[in-house]
């Protein structure tokens, strides 16, 4: 018999929900192959899709041995459960934004769980993303402060985001504040934060009024959501999150293909439109597809691209990289700052830091390692 791999396998599952007549094809599959189930649950859970997975074969008991669908739908049942509670976390920030008239866009699982994929239980949620205008980022903290709210790192607040966690919250999860969704310093110039807010989808949470990224703005957000997360393992459910929103929603293919000439952001889009097409077969209109294959984007684009995708990037080189993308003397200072002062909890918990008192040992330590780390970096590359 065929041992299948695995991948494939995993993947033929997730087409069979967006294409119905490859069902039978995950049949004959599982039929005439030497199935590895353990690792085939253990890649599932670990890319956050086996709720997905279970949704997509539940009526398929025949296909799957008995144990295994068990599995699946525990985990089902599992993500429902944690999504209940930070569904219910979610509710009292929307209300206390709503109430202080502060503007909240959902991102990520906030938005698609109920929004797109339609099923809180499909969607596994780490913690949750609200965007907040950057004027009203001040005002943000201190409502969410009021409310018993802890600052967790607010060292990159005046660029992207703050973290948070409410000490007693039944979740456990953090709550992550942006003004912005994107980390690169040049995708962030790039792309203007008034865009992120143009023509805003409705969501209702509870019986309260919320805002999503429009179609658009979800998917572009989606493809360079994956430049953050570089050589992470279990970026299925992204690709995922691309294929309901553009299976669903009413997705304007010309405004996103125009956002993507005028922003100089082709490369990460086309990349991951193009994975999707591939592993998921779900992707815009051969005619946006042609576009973006067409593209020819410049120098610039090109070497950022290049910087994120980089695992051999030194932290010194991508300091002075992000350095030079980042426009105006005061935001390099803060960029600057931030890097080499970074709070005491990232010192602390980098370096398993066990008194306070050698915290200021630490700082030296880390400074020591990004010089030595950037005269790494300025060694010739080995020639093979």
């Amino acid at each position: 018999m065929i041992e299948w791999d695995i991948d494939t396998l995993l993947l033929c599952f997730l087409r069979a929900r967006y294409h119905g007549d490859e069902l039978e094809e995950t049949r004959r599959m599982v039929r005439d192959g030497d199935v590895n189930w353990d690792q085939l649950l253990h890649q599932a859970r670990q890319h956050n899709i086996a709720p997905l997975v279970y949704a997509t074969l539940r009526d398929e008991s025949a296909t799957l041995p008995p144990w295994v669908s068990k599995a699946l739908r525990s985990s089902y049942y599992q993500a429902a459960r944690r999504n209940a509670l930070l569904y219910d976390e979610l509710t009292a920030i929307v209300r206390a934004f709503d109430e202080a008239e502060i503007p909240v866009i959902l991102l990520k699982g906030a938005a698609l769980a109920q929004g797109t994929y339609g099923n809180v239980a499909l969607r596994p949620m780490g913690d949750l993303d609200l965007l907040v205008r950057s004027d009203m980022m001040a005002q943000a903290e201190a409502l969410l402060s009021l409310r018993g709210y802890l600052v967790l790192d607010g060292s990159d607040s005046h660029l992207r985001h703050m973290t948070l966690r409410h000490p007693q919250s039944s979740s456990g999860t953090h709550v992550e504040v942006h003004r912005h969704v994107v980390s690169s310093p040049y995708y962030r110039t790039a792309i203007p934060e008034d865009w992120l807010w143009r023509d805003p989808g409705a969501l209702v949470v509870d019986g309260l009024p919320a805002l999503s990224l429009s179609p658009e703005a979800t998917i572009i957000h989606s493809c360079l959501h994956f430049l953050d997360h570089t050589g992470t393992k279990g970026t299925l459910l992204w690709l995922c999150d691309v294929a309901e929103v553009a299976r669903k929603k009413d997705v304007d293919w010309d405004a996103l293909a125009r956002a993507v000439r005028e922003y100089r952001i082709t490369l990460p889009v086309r990349s991951l439109l193009l994975t999707c097409r591939e592993t998921l077969g779900v992707s815009p209109p051969d005619r946006i597809m042609d576009g973006l294959l067409a593209a020819r984007p410049g120098f610039v684009e090109k070497k950022a691209y290049q910087f994120c995708l980089s695992g051999s990037r030194s932290t010194a080189s991508k300091t002075l990289f992000d350095f030079l993308a980042t426009p105006g003397l005061r935001a390099r200072a803060r960029l600057l700052s931030a890097r080499l002062f970074p709070p005491r909890a990232y010192i602390m918990a980098r370096y398993r830091v066990r008194s306070p008192a050698l915290l200021p040992y630490y700082y030296m330590r880390m400074i020591v390692d990004a010089a030595l780390d950037g005269l790494g970096a300025l060694r010739p590359a080995d020639r093979e």
